[in-house]
């Protein structure tokens, strides 16, 4: 299993849920990243083979880029190779191309996994181009959502070895026991990165915020738009409305706390923070970006609103925060929704996949 960093995000969360699963069961898993183990925000299996090659670094112009992705993909080989692995794993886009030239004539299985909207994402002039003289050449694409395949297939140049594996999430870990709510609170987990939307959901509670004084909003994550984000929060007036809790290592904890999940993200590839809030039978609000349009059904499971429309995301607060029966039914409907995607249920799906031979059948 290859990632650039098992540091914090949805990508990493996903790894070392995999990881754990396959490691606990006795299967033979080497997890191999850029990074050192140092920089590691999830816990690991003992039985998981850690390499951390310590060769991440920021590279200071084009010069220094070409030297330092030669010393990547030597580190990758020697690493891949040594471990002895039939299959690779790799997730995100540019570890995955440097996988993919890392691995030419090792004889292994490469499988290689997209972890956002690769329609809105962006990763520079060159990486594009390297991503499409290089996908073809694995032995599988896997993406999150449906709505990704037409791209994936357009890579791949044909639908054979595309498939669509979505997230896996620990249903007994967000277990919930619905008790009466202890004060109103809104809450939305995640980073705080410019495509997670957090400046819309603060500008959209400021509108609702006055006519609910009894209703607070609670963000937990970290990132480069903190000081941003703190500012905005400032300006709006919620200094005592809003607060910004950092990085929570057990997101449960903060779900089981609250009344409503609201996620505001312009994109996503398939939202864990969402997923969980669903598993905590919690009743949430989303924006209809790729990944929660195929986890919420509108009305039932969720609602869902634009990107980018404060207005609309602020009605659909008033719409649960005044109606606490439909609070109720959404929360049910989302958790027994969310059982889809329990460990047990979508770790089959990834065996079915790594166990094919080359080259693997259309699913």
């Amino acid at each position: 299993m290859v990632i650039s960093s098992m540091s914090l995000g949805g990508a990493s969360r996903v790894m070392s849920i995999l990881a754990n699963c396959w490691a606990q069961r006795g299967d033979e898993v080497v997890l191999i990243t850029l990074d050192m183990p140092e920089a590691d925000a999830f816990a690991l299996h003992p039985a998981v083979r850690r390499v951390g090659l310590d060769l991440m670094g920021y590279s200071r112009g084009p010069v220094a880029a070409l030297v330092n992705n030669q010393k990547r993909l030597r580190g990758l080989r020697r690493a891949i190779a040594a471990s002895g692995a039939r299959v690779v794993l790799s997730f995100e886009d540019r570890t995955n191309v440097m996988v993919m030239v890392a691995t030419l004539g090792l004889g292994v299985r490469q499988v290689i996994c997209e972890r956002t909207d690769v329609t809105r994402h962006r990763i520079g002039r060159l990486w594009p181009m390297l991503r499409r003289l290089s996908y073809p050449l694995a032995t599988a694409l896997v993406v999150q959502t449906r709505a990704l395949v037409p791209w994936a297939r357009s890579v791949m140049f044909g639908a054979r070895r595309v498939h669509v594996v979505p997230n896996p999430v620990p249903m007994e870990a967000f277990a919930r026991t619905r008790v009466p709510e202890r004060g109103h609170k809104l809450v939305s987990v995640g980073r705080l990165e410019p495509e997670k939307g957090y400046d819309v959901l603060l500008r959209a509670f400021a509108q609702v915020a006055t006519g609910f004084s009894d209703w607070n909003l609670v963000i937990a994550g970290d990132g480069s738009q903190r000081e941003f984000l703190a500012a905005l929060v400032r300006s709006l007036g919620l200094t005592e409305r809003v607060h910004l809790a950092g990085y929570i290592a057990e997101p449960e904890k903060i779900l089981a706390d609250g009344a409503i999940f609201v996620m505001a993200s312009r994109y996503e590839g398939f939202p864990n923070a969402l997923l969980e809030a669903m598993a905590s039978g919690l009743p949430v609000i989303s924006t209809a970006c790729v990944g929660s349009c195929e986890l919420v059904t509108e009305g039932v499971s969720g609602i869902l609103v634009p990107v980018e429309n404060e207005e609309a995301l602020a009605a659909a607060m008033c719409r649960l925060m005044i109606d606490e029966k439909l609070r109720e039914r959404l929360g049910r409907s989302a958790r027994a929704a969310a059982e889809r995607y329990s460990i047990d249920t979508v770790i089959h799906e990834w065996d079915a996949l790594v166990a094919q031979p080359c080259p693997l059948s259309s699913s």
